[in-house]
């Protein structure tokens, strides 16, 4: 998840902290996910656990709203869409290809996985689009990393067309595009199972993200009344449609009453209604919220499964994982992510410096030959 980690604990700071926490709570939903529910499916516990969390797309709903709102907000302030592509580039690319590395690396070495290395299927998990090149994403998670680059690309549009200033119009545009087409599209696969337009119509839901496309209009909406531009109800009535789209064109059977307590939630935070959420270990999740992303599902669940083979008990290896991949995300936060990103930013604020001040001279000496 993208923007998955955004946060860095502050002194004093005019972040909303809640926002953070909603994030690190929407990181723990998926680490729960996958180390009960996905790793019984996938490979089984040698004893009953007890339980299972099966509500991971829950946190991938939550973040997505999430993203919207903030994404929107941090664009809309800084207004500088070269400088916003290249830090999310920078924020993202690092960790995610030590991740593919390391997966790489897990592949080849632990029979669990059966996978078998290819080249090309490599190069497309490093676009983090594999799934637009017809490949699956070597780390699950990560396929809510394309949706996260495919909404950059939107946002960058819509700023340079000046429709993100006045986004309702735009957005309510979007989501009956999405509308329409998820229903011809679906309508279309029952008519025409054997149809090579069938494969034709999934690239390009997964190009325009249309199945997730009404969550993010849902934060960018929100964003909109937060910062009091439109009118209020309109901006009501546009986050309602939206959220009907989403529940029209599903696949994955969201509980809408769902939806209405997590898209609450984020309104209440959006504001900082939610004071209890401004716990410490909760902004530290989210602190580190990215890299645990990344790293918990595929290096979890092979400590899971040797943890096992030495008769650790289900529910002793769940908790181990979740240590394990906790303090490893830490680890590779503060001693990968944060010096690396520093790095590249100063690399980046230097380069935008020489070429501001090659830009100067060439106009100083435009002038001068004009005179």
């Amino acid at each position: 998840m993208t923007q998955l980690a955004d946060s860095q604990p502050a002194k004093k700071s005019s972040r909303i902290l809640e926002l953070d926490a909603i994030r690190a709570l929407s990181c723990l939903n998926l680490l729960l996910f996958h180390f009960t529910y996905v790793y019984q499916d996938k490979y089984g516990f040698a004893s009953d656990l007890g339980f299972t969390f099966p509500y991971g797309k829950y946190g991938v709903q939550l973040f997505f709203m999430l993203s919207g709102l903030v994404n929107a907000l941090t664009l809309l302030k800084k207004r500088k869409p070269g400088s916003f592509i290249v830090a999310r580039f920078i924020r993202i690319l690092p960790s995610y290809w030590l991740v593919i590395a390391l997966n790489l690396i897990l592949f080849s070495t632990l029979s669990m996985y059966h996978e078998t290395v290819e080249l090309t299927a490599t190069v497309a998990n490093l676009s983090t689009m594999p799934n637009l090149f017809g490949f699956e994403n070597m780390e699950p998670v990560t396929w809510t990393l394309q949706v996260e680059m495919l909404f950059y690309a939107f946002l960058m549009v819509l700023l340079a067309t000046g429709l993100l200033d006045r986004p309702m119009r735009t957005l309510m545009v979007a989501i009956s595009v999405c509308l329409i087409a998820c229903l011809t599209f679906d309508w279309f696969a029952v008519a025409f199972p054997d149809s090579v337009w069938n494969g034709r119509f999934r690239i390009a839901e997964e190009l325009f993200f249309m199945r997730n496309m009404p969550l993010f209009a849902m934060g960018i909406l929100l964003n909109e009344l937060r910062c009091k531009r439109g009118t209020p109800w309109v901006l009501w009535l546009g986050m309602l449609a939206s959220a009907v789209v989403f529940h029209t064109i599903d696949l994955r059977d969201h509980n809408p009453a769902a939806t209405v307590l997590m898209f609450g939630m984020l309104v209440a935070g959006a504001y900082g209604k939610i004071p209890f959420l401004r716990w410490r270990p909760l902004i530290y999740i989210s602190f580190i919220s990215y890299s645990l992303y990344l790293f918990h599902n595929n290096l979890g669940s092979a400590l899971m499964k040797l943890l096992e083979s030495w008769g650790v008990p289900p529910l002793a290896t769940v908790i181990a994982a979740t240590a394990f991949a906790i303090a490893i995300s830490a680890a590779i936060t503060h001693w990968f992510e944060q010096p690396t990103t520093k790095y590249l930013r100063g690399q980046w604020i230097r380069l935008s410096e020489k070429w501001a001040a090659r830009s100067a001279n060439r106009e100083i000496k435009g002038v001068q030959k004009a005179n």
